[in-house]
């Protein structure tokens, strides 16, 4: 009698799912991309998608948790010595993560936003200034807030009619970067920022990222 495979424990196979369906999407949008071929990359049964994850828009949205949180770990990263470098290294995820813009477009035309996770620079901002924060503190966060996810979904267009056009697009990122920095951390934000406490105890924290 042929021996049983062992079981994989559940938390195994949603993270295999989570890693193909992550490869899968940085080569085609994820409309494109099947549930089959998200369960062959990771070597499971496709049956197992809508056992753990019930479909596969569940699944994009557990991958693109995944990513906040691999942002919010890369500035928590760097924040204590640069927040400028900081920020860079957030915005190089997303950057990297291109499929990321087709599924916000996709949802801001269901009228779904609401269904999408959310990565704040509130609890980092609070960190570098002190909590509460002001009206206009808050508003200048939030308009940060836009200015980044306007960068990720529209940067080729915003840049083709303006003198960033000729740039490469390290150096049009870097110069955003920097701007965005300026604008929400003013001057307390510098290489020689104290770190907060929170990061060391729990870098995560210091983005505010629903849990799965």
């Amino acid at each position: 009698m042929p021996e049983k495979k062992p079981r994989v424990p559940a938390d195994e196979t949603r993270a295999r799912l989570r890693a193909a369906a992550a490869e899968l999407f940085r080569e085609r949008p994820p409309g494109e991309v099947s549930v089959r071929e998200i369960a062959q990359r990771a070597g499971v049964n496709h049956g197992l998608v809508h056992r753990l994850y019930g479909g596969k828009d569940a699944l994009v949205l557990a991958v693109l948790r995944q990513v906040f949180r691999e942002t919010g770990e890369a500035i928590a990263a760097r924040a204590a010595q640069d927040f400028e470098a900081a920020l860079a290294s957030g915005l190089d995820v997303l950057l990297r993560e291109r499929w990321i813009a087709g599924v916000i477009a996709h949802a801001l035309a269901r009228g779904d936003l609401n269904q999408l996770p959310v990565a704040s620079m509130t609890p980092l901002v609070r960190q570098l200034h002190g909590e509460p924060l002001d009206d206009d503190l808050a508003a200048l966060t939030a308009l940060g807030e836009a200015a980044a996810l306007g960068w990720m979904l529209f940067e080729p267009f915003i840049t083709r009619g303006s003198s960033l056009g000729g740039m490469p697009q390290d150096a049009r990122s870097r110069l955003f970067v920097r701007a965005l920095a300026r604008a929400v951390g003013s001057p307390t934000l510098s290489a020689s920022s104290a770190p907060p406490a929170a990061w060391a105890q729990n870098p995560i924290s210091a983005m505010s990222i629903p849990e799965e």
